[in-house]
């Protein structure tokens, strides 16, 4: 287990990943509620560090508001060679955005696949035919 200050995560329980960062589902290490933790690397911030510190401000304000609908940020720590973010793991809902956006990808790659297929077999039978 890696430890962030009163987190820790499994870098084998990865939530997902971008250009800049890696996240990870953690939890809280005594009250074991689990968070998301995001990690950015140094080396990855070099171009950067303004837009970290402007997603940070971003995130700290959005957290005031105590939404519902709003992850709030429960943490910012630096360490040698990483920066992480901890904040609220939002629960997976079936039906949410991504998972609408994955089943779209999946039946247009399918109708996409059934025209293909189509194509091939019309061409086929013109050469054959010749």
């Amino acid at each position: 287990m890696e430890l962030v200050g009163n987190f820790e995560y499994n870098s084998k329980d990865l939530i997902g990943h971008g250009a800049f960062a890696v996240v990870f589902k953690g939890r809280h290490r005594e009250k074991q509620f689990p968070v998301a933790i995001k990690s950015i690397t140094k080396k990855s911030l070099a171009k950067s560090q303004s837009l970290l510190g402007k997603e940070i401000k971003i995130l700290r304000e959005l957290s005031a508001l105590h939404h519902e609908n709003v992850v709030t940020l429960l943490a910012c720590t630096e360490k040698d060679h990483n920066v992480y973010l901890v904040m609220e793991c939002a629960p997976v809902i079936p039906g949410e955005l991504r998972h609408i956006v994955r089943f779209v990808v999946v039946v247009t790659a399918l109708l996409f696949a059934r025209q293909i297929t189509g194509f091939v077999t019309v061409v086929s039978r013109v050469l054959f035919v010749i």
